[in-house]
Order: structure tokens, then C-alpha cells, then sequence
């Protein structure tokens, strides 16, 4: 059986912005800490998660 990998994708204001957990291990945080971090980075626009 093939196992697809999945990641989390961050959106700001629709448009691709990064994948979270290749930029959450690149900074060594978690997917949660850097989800807050893309947050609080984007004040003003409306920062989506998506999993793919």
C-alpha cells in the first residue's frame, strides 16, 4: 500500500503563502508555534490553514 504524505499549506487572503511544516522544521518549531508565528506576522489579512 502507498502512503501519500500530506502537509499543511498557510493562505493569505486566498493566495499560497508557505508550507507550514517545512518551514516549522527549517526554524526548528512545531506546525502549531509556527502557525501562530504566520499569524502574528500577517496582521490585517486573513491568514487560512489547509491540509493537502
Amino acid at each position: 500500500m502507498k502512503r501519500k504524505m500530506k502537509s499543511v499549506y498557510a493562505y493569505i487572503d486566498g493566495e499560497l503563502l508557505c508550507d507550514v511544516v517545512k518551514a516549522a522544521l527549517d526554524n526548528n518549531m512545531t506546525v502549531n508555534e509556527m502557525k501562530e508565528v504566520l499569524i502574528k506576522e500577517n496582521p490585517g489579512h486573513k491568514v487560512t490553514f489547509r491540509v493537502k
